[in-house]
């Protein structure tokens, strides 16, 4: 590049001005501009150009088909074909874009369906495909359009007849490999001009920079190496804009490195189109249709409703959030209006009556389903749903990322406006439609519909593709993802035609891609990537998948024979120092008043939660922060279950009875209660339960005859005059001679069961018993849990060894009175610290999220790793 930029160069500071430089990409026509631009060279843009937009001039008036509008048409022309070969897949959006990729891969090797049919190979599918490719010529040529292979035939034939106006250089530069209909094209120009074509870099023409290969044990770890190494340089004085990152795999890299250079505060311009339908302003748009012509289903509108601009800033959003999601499912917009209006039929408060007003306007959504309108019609309809996602006005200097926010937001909805013409005009003028008619076509335009919002940020590191970085030069840069089926990428065969297939058609001189071909490319674009530095190159790899799996790195990695270097852990520089951490203590009066009032009852519950972390207590006993309500097939969740278990032990053993009719009448009432559907989950877990019950029934060895029971027994008592501890016992079992007996029944298996025996944080045992005293006047005799998954276990103390069991600690009951009056003590002295007894248990903790137990024990670990 460097040697046709000099001649490029030459020619602007001789006057010269009929020549043009053509590259491949905009991205990089526009570097290119840009380049000259800060070096002073004053030209007209069209000076360095796309091929393709070069071509626009010499192509005549054929328009070329839409990406959007050619797959439109290759979609109804499989369905009118109707082949038997793809009755079961032509429906799927996936098979439909397969066709048009293939038909678009023959088209620009100068193959027509005519010369396909003319050398058409053997294949299972061949036939089948070439009467869509037929039927596709058939509707690009009665609606006056064409490929973009037959416009460059066009256009070649015009150059070969008019010449190039008055053009007499051309340079042409970053191609890998040119198909025979841009050939054509070349070969016109050479009759008037002169064409230099430089294809690949001549060795040696540029310093060999310096190869380092670093491994790191996960793809997170791999992203923060790259983001470390990239601060050195930063810090050694390089600027961020001679930096570049090459990506070979971006639906795996490019969310992650956009995660990671953020966080580390590293500027980053990605080179990736982004798509369209997943943008939040355009989802939104065709959530609200979609949940239109569902009926409005409560968990589809409120989906909608979450992407709406300024949908959670109130209070009222979060309730009404929740209040959705406990009465899923469900559907009606009616029914959603009832949730935020009291008695008097007003909206509860400002934010409510706001919410009120957004389903107002998507309920004005409802008469379209009576509409039959021409597609320009329902073009113009679907215009008006831009007025559903208003966004707020920008404040003055907001950040980069705010700004790139909102410009997203604009460009999303100027795109699907444009993706609106585009579904108009592939369905023509026809007779007059109804909505999912033109919505179907619609949803497969935004699909395919690339968005790429502008940055003109300069001082940046560059985020580019493999193929894209063949074109640039950089001093330092660094490859990721260096495993195997990523760089190099697996290529799966073509469904239409395979390999054995393509090889006829290359001897036949159509040149479609084999796999050796591909392997070539992948070899092409990984030695073009390791020469885009001038200084240093940095390819790296993960060890290990998520899975845990070790990853094979890839083979190029083996003819650099450098052995791969350790990732250093690393976290990010906090941007403000921060300030010490005060201990973890409340300390105003009113807050500590608060704590003992709110303490003055306490359960065995709560004490265990408390010790098992302070935080955890604040958070859910006194806080009362409440979770988001779970997912309908989530709603059977352990607590449910061992509600539903509890239940109905409570019934069968204060009243002796089949179990399975008393299991299925409790277990659907749980179902309807908890609106939890009737799923293979559902149906899984109810089995399991019902096992579990039949086995307890069947196999229970509790000597019951010798015992009197009391069920979900309520008891009080005082400790001290300081607190009251209440609760309710599972099940109370008295002697004739006044000894008490409690069993909790623990739907776990054996194992968890066990591990109660040993665990200090429990002391629901010893308060059971002393509530058994207190409470009823029994003599405390033994306390047993009973595991009930996969058979009944009882585990626990007595002073007769009963059931196996052993002897209860020493002074157990006067021990576990002082622990439970310093429990309380340090409560309502304000400790509130993180400080899981067992952290492994805060995986199950609700409140896990808040207080980042999880991220301060793996920054600890990397600072020790450090």
């Amino acid at each position: 590049m460097n040697d046709i930029l000099d001649d490029v160069r030459h020619a602007l500071w001789a006057g010269r001005d009929a020549v043009r430089l053509l590259v491949p990409t905009a991205t990089m026509a526009q570097h290119l501009q840009n380049r000259l631009a800060r070096e002073g060279f004053v030209f007209q843009p069209g000076l360095i150009q796309t091929f393709s937009r070069f071509m626009e001039n010499w192509a005549g008036d054929v328009p070329q088909v839409p990406d959007a509008a050619l797959y439109l048409i290759v979609e109804e022309a499989a369905r009118r074909v109707n082949r038997p070969e793809f009755a079961r897949v032509v429906h799927m959006r996936g098979f439909c874009a397969s066709l048009a990729h293939t038909i678009g891969e023959f088209s620009s090797a100068g193959c027509d369906s005519r010369r396909l049919a003319a050398n058409l190979p053997a294949s299972p599918l061949a036939a089948a495909f070439l009467a869509v490719y037929r039927e596709v010529d058939r509707e690009l040529l009665d609606r006056g359009m064409a490929l973009r292979a037959r416009r460059l035939e066009l256009a070649a034939e015009r150059i070969a007849r008019e010449g190039l106006g008055g053009i007499t250089q051309i340079w042409l530069d970053g191609f890998h490999a040119l198909p025979d209909p841009e050939l054509s094209v070349i070969g016109a120009m050479r009759q008037h001009a002169a064409v230099v074509l430089k294809r690949t870099e001549e060795p040696g023409s540029r310093p060999r920079p310096a190869l380092i290969v670093t491994k790191a044990p996960g793809l997170e770890r791999e992203a923060e190496e790259i983001a470390r190494r990239i601060l050195e340089q930063s810090a050694a004085g390089r600027p961020f804009r001679e930096m570049g990152i090459i990506v070979r795999t971006p639906e795996t890299y490019v969310p992650l490195l956009q995660a990671t250079l953020g966080r580390f505060g590293i500027p980053a311009r990605f080179y990736f189109d982004e798509h369209l339908e997943e943008h939040a302003a355009v989802r939104f748009l065709c959530g609200a249709v979609q949940a239109m012509l569902g009926g409005w289903d409560h968990a589809a509108t409120l989906a909608v409703l979450r992407l709406a601009p300024r949908f959670a800033e109130s209070s009222a959003m979060d309730r009404f959030d929740f209040d959705v999601r406990e009465q899923i499912p469900n559907s009606g917009l009616g029914a959603l209006k009832m949730l935020l209006v009291g008695e008097d039929a007003k909206p509860h408060t400002i934010g409510a009556e706001r919410l009120l007003h957004k389903l107002e306007g998507l309920g004005a959504l409802e008469e379209w389903r009576s509409f039959a309108l021409t597609p320009k019609e329902w073009a113009a309809r679907f215009r008006t749903l831009r007025n559903l996602f208003r966004v707020g006005q920008p404040a003055d200097h907001i950040s980069h990322e705010m700004a790139l926010l909102h410009r997203g937001q604009a460009a999303a909805l100027d795109h699907f406006e444009m993706a609106l013409d585009e579904t108009a005009g592939a369905l023509e003028e026809r007779r007059a439609i109804e909505i999912a008619e033109f919505f179907r076509p619609l949803e497969s335009v935004l699909r395919i519909t690339p968005l790429r919002l502008t940055d003109e940020r300069r001082n940046v590191v560059h985020v580019l593709s493999a193929p894209e970085a063949r074109q640039w030069v950089l001093p330092v840069v660094f490859i990721c993802g260096m495993v195997e089926k990523e760089f190099p990428r697996f290529h799966k065969q073509d469904p239409f035609f395979p390999d054995s297939a393509r090889c006829a058609l290359n001897d036949a001189g159509i040149r479609v891609r084999t796999a050796a071909e591909f392997e070539r490319e992948e070899r092409a674009l990984f030695d073009a990537a390791i020469t885009r530095a001038t200084i240093s190159v940095t390819l790296s790899y993960p060890e290990f998948d998520a899975r845990g799996e070790r990853n094979l790195p890839s083979l190029y990695l083996e003819d650099l024979l450098a052995p791969p270097e350790q990732a250093r852990p690393v976290r990010p520089r906090p941007r403000h120092s921060p300030a010490p951490r005060p201990p973890a203590e409340l300390h105003a009066p009113a807050l500590l008043a608060e704590l003992s009032r709110k303490t003055a009852r306490v359960s065995p519950t709560g004490l265990e939660t408390y010790l098992q972390c302070p935080y955890q207590f604040f958070a859910g006993k006194m806080l009362r922060l409440k979770t988001a309500p779970a997912r309908p097939a989530e709603r059977l969740d352990f607590m449910t279950q061992g509600s539903i278990v509890h239940e109905v032990l409570a019934e069968w053993w204060a009243r002796p009875q089949p179990i399975e009719p008393l299991f299925e009448r409790i277990f659907a009432a749980a179902l309807e209660e908890k609106r939890i559907p009737c799923v293979y989950h559902t149906e899984r877990l109810r089995n399991a339960m019902l096992d579990d019950l039949r086995a307890f029934a069947g196999g229970d060895t509790w000597p019951r005859e010798a015992h009197r029971s009391r069920m979900e027994e309520p008891f009080e008592f005082s400790l001290g005059g300081l607190v009251t501890i209440g609760g309710k016992i599972d099940r109370l079992d008295e002697t004739p001679d006044g000894s008490a007996y409690v069993i909790d029944y623990k739907y776990s298996n054996s194992q968890n069961t066990r591990a109660k025996l040993t665990n200090e944080a429990l002391v629901q045992a010893p308060v059971y018993l002393m509530a058994a005293e207190r409470c009823f006047g029994l003599k405390p005799a033994g306390m047993f849990y009973v595991g009930l998954k996969r058979g009944p276990i009882y585990v626990g103390w007595s002073e007769s060894g009963l059931m196996q069991s052993e002897a209860p600690p020493q002074d157990w009951l006067p021990r576990t009175e002082a622990r439970v009056l310093e429990i309380v003590k340090e409560i309502r002295g304000g400790r509130i610290a993180v400080s899981p007894s067992d952290p492994d248990k805060c995986r199950f903790c609700d409140y896990c999220d808040v207080c980042r137990v999880q991220a301060r024990r793996a920054a600890a670990e990397t600072e020790e790793g450090a």
